[in-house]
């Protein structure tokens, strides 16, 4: 089953506060929608799998229509609270919808430009060294959060489920595995002589755990960022931003 044009039947369907849709794509949509009731499969459908497909559809549009140039998203333009007056359902709710709507309905984006924009607004805290960023979505808090703990770091769990902190050091070991093997060598060699520079012996600073090395050295962490500043690659978008942060610290 097909619908040929848009008709004064479904002329106000798919109508949103923040947007709406055209009708070439209510068209598309009904088309979907019909391909899982009108193909000898009417009512195999849950409820649940039918109000998730709705929310790929409104999710997915979303993201077309509030990211810009870069395909970063614009995330206080599609806020969990926006979403939640818009539906009438819960934040929480809005965040499941969007974990589940990405393991079956995948939408692809760069998590690391993402996460670039929003270094823009965090907070370093020379008390306590760490690093606190907000991080809108949980699907991108998952994205961040499995590259951390891949490569041997850990996030500190928070009350507030959207907050993310990290120790500046171990942030500075990840923004070195975003460089290429030849830029991340020469940062090393820096690094290696920041140490000796400091009266450090040579076996404290290990390759394999630079993070580590970083937190039991106990030098200022402000001053080596603006040490590496000049070396990070200017494709490493997180390694810019981070170490901006933290040379506007020092």
């Amino acid at each position: 089953m097909r619908l040929k044009k848009s008709s004064p039947e479904i002329a106000d369907l798919f109508i949103m506060k923040y947007f709406s849709f055209e009708d070439g794509e209510k068209i598309k949509l009904f088309d979907e929608i019909a391909h899982h009731f009108y193909d000898s499969n009417f009512g195999q459908m849950s409820k649940a799998d039918i109000e998730l497909m709705m929310f790929h559809f409104y999710i997915e549009k979303m993201v077309m229509d509030f990211k810009d140039e870069n395909g970063v998203l614009d995330y206080q333009k599609c806020s969990d609270y926006k979403i939640s007056k818009d539906l009438g359902i819960t934040q929480q709710r809005v965040r499941n919808l969007k974990v589940r709507n990405q393991l079956v309905y995948p939408i692809k984006y760069d998590w690391k430009a993402a996460l670039s924009q929003l270094i823009k607004n965090a907070r370093y805290d020379k008390d306590t060294k760490k690093i606190t960023l907000n991080i809108p979505d949980p699907n991108l808090y998952l994205e961040i959060q499995n590259f951390i703990e891949e490569n041997g770091a850990y996030v500190e769990k928070q009350l507030n489920s959207k907050i993310l902190q990290l120790r500046a050091e171990y942030f500075i070991e990840l923004v070195l595995l975003l460089e290429d093997n030849e830029s991340r060598a020469k940062i090393v060699k820096k690094l290696r002589k920041i140490f000796r520079e400091a009266g450090k012996e040579d076996s404290a600073f290990e390759d394999s755990q630079i993070g580590k090395s970083l937190l039991k050295a106990a030098l200022d962490i402000t001053t080596i960022a603006a040490n590496l500043s000049s070396l990070i690659s200017p494709s490493n978008q997180i390694g810019t931003a981070l170490l901006s942060l933290l040379t506007k610290n020092a």
